[in-house]
């Protein structure tokens, strides 16, 4: 009677621990439980490379199953969590991005088939899509700290998107501000014959972004000791298909800040004070307080689009070049420092981070006073200046 060929048997190592199988090629596959319960099994050429990876499996099994999530799955989870540390609009952006480049595009992989390449080869594509290179360069950053998050969750070793090729950031265009001194003083006495013209006047007076300038507060004024307290920002939302305003702290630490204001910007202040008095009292019932410096004719925030199409108008009138609101914060800037207002001083006002941002920013303006500085020591040691030849010539 002919002996029939023995199936191959599985060596199992106990409940849990995984089974090894060696099959008929000669190679060795192996079973292991998952943490939810299922099983997976992989497949090696040695005996010796099984027994390594049920090792590692078994030493940290949570971990090493983990990492072989996708890409969409982790990242999905990690922004619920995330997002509650963020603000409104930054959620947004963060919302819009993952949905739009970061999932269809990586969504499938998983965690532990990312390496700095996948990144390179990403954002490449990206950019001969014509994505701009800010938005990459926002997609790396959410993308780094998803996967920095991971490395300290022990979900992975290392951060695979650190060191990735993303496209170098620009730099930036110096131009000169978008109106003159002169040109500025006719905008403010155009702008001060509308209902527009102290928001106009603050801003060129102190450079205060616009929404900054939307939520500031009666309360956020000190008359007395003329400060301003720059603790609120507002920011423009759609819910459900609708426009909405939201306040919120300004965005970075560097950006609540105290500006000194002159008299006569007091003197403007108490005159929008009596405006809005007289806009709360034409709006009766309608009128919701929440104690605006400017706000529109029933007290809330004002409009965006209104305000730029009645700023626009006033720039017509005044026979002067079509700008943004937002270039009144540069011409601030600018009128500042050709005056001498140092560096840093400029740069607490305007509230930014670094007074390496304004410099880079505004370095154009400092030409006048490298000349300054030269002639300066031209006058001091001119006194030292050869009127002939050396003796030993």
């Amino acid at each position: 009677m002919t002996s029939q060929p023995s199936k191959p048997r599985k060596s199992h190592r106990g409940h849990g621990e995984g089974s090894f199988l060696k099959t008929s090629s000669g190679k060795w596959r192996v079973w292991v439980s998952l943490p939810n319960g299922q099983r997976t099994s992989k497949t090696f050429t040695t005996k010796k490379a099984a027994q390594a990876w049920i090792l590692e499996v078994l030493t940290n099994k949570e971990t090493y199953f983990s990492k072989q999530q996708t890409v969409q799955h982790y990242i999905e989870e990690w922004f619920k969590t995330h997002a509650m540390q963020l603000k409104n609009s930054t959620r947004d952006d963060y919302e819009k991005l993952i949905s739009k480049h970061i999932i269809p595009n990586l969504g499938s992989l998983t965690l532990d088939k990312l390496h700095r390449s996948t990144f390179d080869k990403f954002y490449l594509k990206m950019r001969k899509a014509g994505v701009g290179i800010y938005q990459i360069r926002y997609v790396h950053r959410i993308l780094h700290k998803a996967l920095q998050d991971a490395v300290e969750d022990r979900i992975l070793s290392y951060n695979p998107a650190h060191g990735a090729k993303q496209p170098r950031k620009p730099k930036p265009i110096r131009k000169p501000a978008p109106l003159s001194e002169e040109q500025t003083r006719q905008l403010v006495s155009k702008a001060m014959e509308t209902s527009l013209g102290p928001l106009i006047y603050l801003a060129v007076k102190t450079g205060m972004r616009k929404g900054e300038l939307f939520a500031l507060r009666w309360d956020d004024i000190d008359f007395n000791n003329r400060e301003i307290y720059v603790q609120h920002n507002i920011h423009r939302l759609y819910k459900e298909g609708q426009l909405t305003y939201q306040f919120s702290t300004p965005k970075t630490a560097s950006s609540c800040r105290t500006i000194r204001i002159g008299e006569k910007t007091i003197e403007v202040l108490q005159m929008q004070k009596q405006t809005a008095r007289l806009k709360k009292a034409l709006a009766g019932s309608r009128w919701q307080e929440l104690n605006l410096v400017f706000p529109n004719s029933i007290g809330t925030p004002l409009n965006t689009s209104n305000v730029n199409k009645k700023f626009i108008a006033i720039l017509e009138e005044a026979g002067l070049k079509r700008i943004r609101f937002h270039d009144m914060r540069h011409i601030a800037a600018s009128i500042m420092l050709s005056h001498g207002v140092p560096i840093m001083t400029v740069s607490h006002i305007l509230g930014h981070a670094q007074a390496s941002t304004t410099l880079n920013m505004y370095a154009h303006h400092f030409d006048t006073a490298n000349m300054q500085a030269a002639l300066m020591m031209d006058d001091l040691f001119e006194a030292t200046q050869p009127s002939a030849l050396p003796a030993e010539f």
